[in-house]
């Protein structure tokens, strides 16, 4: 028996995807950790604007924040919903809100020194 193969009931059964990602598998992954990874910048970038009391950056990263786990989720959906291709306008629009709110802080350090 090969090692794509298992019994069940004494019957040999062939299982398609089990040991092998497909291409749009890894391409869901990668979506999926490059927009976790831009909701935790934006989250600390939250943490580091409240410790330096900078309100409205506070407010922006904030609201940043939730769309990127809004963002998460819906990358999260469309890997369960098996579609073919991650959403590409979606991961953009992530990952420039996160750089944006970045920018937005260090505008507001630089321009408080």
């Amino acid at each position: 028996m090969s090692s794509r193969e298992s019994l069940l009931h004494g019957k040999s059964i062939r299982m398609e995807g089990s040991s092998t990602q497909s291409p749009a598998m890894k391409a869901h992954l990668g979506v999926i950790v490059g927009t976790a990874l831009a909701a935790i910048t934006c989250g600390a970038t939250f943490l580091s604007a409240l410790f330096r009391q900078f309100g409205l950056v506070e407010v922006a990263a904030s609201l940043g924040t939730g769309a990127e786990v809004f963002f998460l989720s819906s990358s999260i959906g469309d890997l369960l919903e098996d579609k073919p291709q991650p959403n590409r306008v979606r991961f953009v629009s992530a990952l420039g809100l996160a750089a944006a709110i970045v920018a937005y802080f260090l505008v507001m350090r630089f321009q408080k020194q």
